[in-house]
């Protein structure tokens, strides 16, 4: 098969991570680059010697492009994608697909209408403590599962908000569960086999943007199990993991490590279980490695003709959460995922 030729929408920050893994995978070439800052778009191409424009249908028609990467901002993800699929390119987007329900709908109808692939970028699920902990759930390692947790608690300053004037808002970003703790979000919800409904308390505590700070959810999945969200960018010294809970074992992840995989021994009392620790030996994975894994699935998906890691409509289950999570704030009640979806 001929060699992929891929385009870049958005020439700055995960932009260039995008170019970098391109670059890295056999079968595909990037060929062009696209951003409606037209010195960004010429100071990339000068830098990976692709063509630089300003216009995505541009891009697609005059450099032939087969498939893009969508690296733009959260609020136009859901536009950008509906151009280049009407040009004729699969798309690779960034997280989150958008930030608003009716938007993901549109760019999943357009592209299936149009007949081309939409992927997500959700690389956290490449880390080898992911693949773990997901083998240690289909196997039955850790049993029924009971609860799923995972907290984000990071930093961001003022400034970093105040950089550009649609951090932090609702329409072109969202707060600390879209922007920064959605992959633990995804990562969560993948584990545990899917969210049903939420409960949530959000807030904006420290800083001065429209969205959240700072929440705390409760979750019930779809087995039937429980859990826990907590995400703020208004903290130091925070910690980020995951946490996996069975009734015959536990796993934990922090970061790319594997922090905990304790199985049962079937020695237990009314009192306590004992258990006993599983070795796994963990690589981690050098950036940007993992993007380089998920561009390498999403070409060989494409010429394989089936589908990639990430499909549109698993891409877009941790906005749910989040989209739920936001409604469930404002009307102070649980909001069961299927109420924030469109379609």
């Amino acid at each position: 098969m001929a060699t992929l030729r891929h385009g870049v929408i958005g020439c700055a920050g995960i932009g260039l991570t995008h170019a970098d893994a391109v670059q890295t995978v056999d079968g595909v070439k990037l060929v062009a680059c696209s951003d409606v800052d037209e010195q960004a778009a010429e100071e990339f191409a000068d830098a990976y010697d692709c063509g630089a424009y300003t216009d995505v249908g541009e891009m697609v028609a005059d450099a032939d492009v087969d498939a893009v990467s969508v690296c733009t901002p959260s609020g136009t993800h859901a536009d950008v994608t509906v151009e280049a699929a009407r040009a004729g390119a699969d798309v690779l987007c960034e997280k989150p697909l958008d930030v608003y329900a009716d938007r993901i709908d549109r760019m999943i109808r357009v592209c299936e209408e149009e007949g081309v692939t939409l992927a997500g970028v959700f690389q956290k699920r490449t880390h080898e403590n992911a693949q773990v902990a997901k083998a240690a759930v289909e196997d039955g390692d850790i049993g029924d599962l009971v609860l799923g947790d995972t907290h984000v608690k990071w930093f961001r300053s003022q400034g970093y908000y105040d950089s550009g004037g649609w951090r932090g808002t609702r329409d072109m970003d969202g707060g600390a569960m879209m922007n920064q703790a959605i992959h633990a979000i995804d990562r969560l919800q993948w584990l545990m086999g899917g969210v049903e409904s939420v409960t949530a308390l959000t807030d904006t505590l420290q800083r001065d943007l429209e969205c959240e700070d700072t929440a705390a959810v409760a979750l019930r999945f779809e087995n039937g199990s429980l859990g826990t969200i907590e995400a703020t960018t208004a903290v130091k010294g925070g910690t980020d993991r995951t946490e996996i809970n069975g009734t015959e074992g536990t796993v934990g992840l922090a970061g790319q490590a594997l922090t905990t995989f304790e199985v049962g021994t079937g020695e237990e009392s009314d009192y306590g279980a004992e258990t006993e620790s599983r070795a796994v030996e963990i690589e981690e994975a050098e950036w940007p490695e993992p993007h380089v894994r998920v561009v390498r699935d999403f070409v060989d998906a494409l010429r394989e003709g089936r589908e990639p890691m990430v499909p549109a409509r698993e891409a877009r289950e941790a906005v749910d959460v989040i989209l739920a999570a936001y409604e469930s704030a404002d009307r102070g009640e649980p909001v069961a995922l299927d109420d924030v979806r469109g379609d």
